[in-house]
């Protein structure tokens, strides 16, 4: 009835998703893991790969690291797929997609739908819930890829993006975006997983994030709900100085750090945090020099 894929680098956490899915599904399914030990595929084509061999006409492709929390989660994920307008779902998600290079979980919490618990590294968990409207799924413009349910009749429509994206960044963010253009892209309530890793990024992550919104800047942006231009304008400020952070941090070249620090002056010319970016890039060229 399932098909679980999953890209595997680990044995140790490979088998603690297989015990998480024995203890916690009813129906029948498959556990499709793609060995990248030795790092031969991209996440695009290891997911890919992994729906090609499916045998079941769902899918659900999660990260290696997750622990499903809810007893027979795969009949509420089964349901809600049942519904044919939805093409896609998850259980972290963005009801904002801006014009600029962006992940999936915003500093503008408002705009963030989530129902998930967090590993720390200290040995303690955080249950992350954010559904202001109490709404059984919200629908989103953007899902992060901890989960991602759909059908293989929607993913031969759109595949992952194997040609676009290199590495382990922003797949989901793209697939996200390809998926909204057949139906909807939700994030539901029911289905409760934890996770034990957090993301970073890295400059792969920039690169890939970058081609996304060029590949789909005439649809951007997307708002789902009641997304008010105030909320708008912060996601934009925040997305801006977000990838000027990662920008900086990461020597990323100068040319796109000039870009991006512009537009982010143009944006809210009289923020603080300006002048932050023009000393770093100042420092940046006189060190180039």
């Amino acid at each position: 009835m399932i098909s679980v894929i999953t890209c595997s680098i680990s044995k140790a956490k490979l088998a603690l998703l297989q015990n998480s899915l024995q203890a916690t599904t009813s129906c029948e399914y498959e556990l499709i893991a793609i060995d990248n030990s030795n790092n031969n595929y991209s996440i695009c084509q290891a997911y890919n790969l992994g729906a090609r061999k499916s045998k079941f006409d769902v899918l659900c492709f999660v990260h290696e690291d997750i622990e499903f929390l809810t007893p027979n989660w795969d009949q509420y994920l089964l349901g809600h797929l049942k519904e044919p307008d939805i093409a896609l779902l998850g259980i972290l998600g963005n009801t904002v997609k801006t014009i600029y290079p962006s992940g999936v979980y915003s500093p503008v919490l408002e705009s963030n739908r989530i129902n998930q618990v967090q590993k720390l590294s200290h040995g303690s968990d955080q249950h992350y819930y954010i559904n202001p409207l109490e709404e059984k799924r919200s629908e989103v413009a953007t899902l992060d890829g901890m989960l991602l349910g759909t059908t293989k009749k929607y993913w031969e429509k759109a595949n992952f993006d194997e040609a676009l994206l290199e590495g382990f960044h922003g797949y989901d963010v793209d697939f996200s975006l390809a998926m909204g253009q057949l139906g909807k892209v939700v994030v539901v309530y029911d289905i409760l997983i934890a996770h034990s890793s957090f993301g970073g990024n890295n400059k792969t992550w920039i690169e890939n994030q970058i081609k996304i919104v060029k590949k789909w800047r005439s649809y951007l942006p997307i708002c789902k709900g009641a997304v008010s231009k105030k909320m708008l304008k912060e996601r934009e400020r925040a997305d801006l100085n977000d990838l000027m952070r990662s920008l900086l941090k990461l020597n990323s070249p100068f040319g796109i750090s000039l870009k991006y620090a512009w537009l982010a002056i143009r944006k809210t010319p009289f923020q603080r945090i300006n002048l932050h970016f023009i000393k770093k890039l100042f420092l940046k060229l006189v060190n180039a020099d």
